[in-house]
């Protein structure tokens, strides 16, 4: 299921950059371009949401490095079977962990994610750390109860006094996870690290 799941997401973004390709060509003024390029993230944002549903995936968090490298993906479904997928990309790590699969009671993760429902609706804008050096980027897209929220946050792993009440709310809420994963995952946590 994962790999027809990563097909779809890869065939959608080839067919993104396609339309980005052409838009090129056009040599638009500058700021038409612009525009063109919003309206093309929009359309493909739907779309990736559009493949999550269809695999009802409940969680998903991803960890990027500086240069848009895929370290670690964590895909939770609502299936009774494999529904979580855990894919870590650090090379020295590969032979230990990757592409695995596990299955979990779904409705664990489901209660831990519905705690935070109420606060996550009340996220409006979230101040992250200031930039650091070769950071990373921390994605999170959450189903809940047909409700889709998606946060990319940059470098939530960098702990200062600067840390406001929405950053730990990602915090706390991998946290919890990771607790309710782990009982029944061994290494599983590899998946849910924040970048250091």
């Amino acid at each position: 299921m994962y790999d027809k799941y990563v097909k779809d997401i890869v065939d959608l973004y080839d067919k993104e950059q396609d339309e980005y390709d052409e838009l090129e060509k056009k040599e638009l003024p500058h700021e038409k371009e612009h525009e063109e390029e919003d309206k093309i993230a929009k359309k493909y944002d739907k779309l990736i949401l559009d493949i999550n549903k269809k695999y009802n995936i409940i969680f998903r968090y991803d960890l990027v490095d500086a240069w848009g490298v895929q370290i670690s993906t964590l895909v939770i479904t609502n299936d009774k079977k494999d529904n979580v997928w855990c894919v870590y990309n650090n090379e020295d790590q590969k032979e230990e962990l990757e592409n695995s699969y596990f299955t979990v009671d779904s409705n664990k993760v489901l209660n831990v994610i519905s705690k935070y429902e109420e606060k996550l609706h009340n996220v409006k804008n979230i101040e992250t750390h200031e930039q650091v050096e070769d950071g990373y980027f921390n994605n999170f897209y959450f189903n809940i109860s047909g409700d889709i929220y998606t946060f990319n946050l940059d470098n939530l792993g960098v702990w200062n006094d600067k840390i406001t009440e929405d950053t730990k709310l990602f915090l706390d809420l991998i946290s919890d996870i990771r607790e309710v994963l782990i009982k029944d995952v061994k290494n599983l946590d590899r998946c849910l690290t924040i970048g250091y």
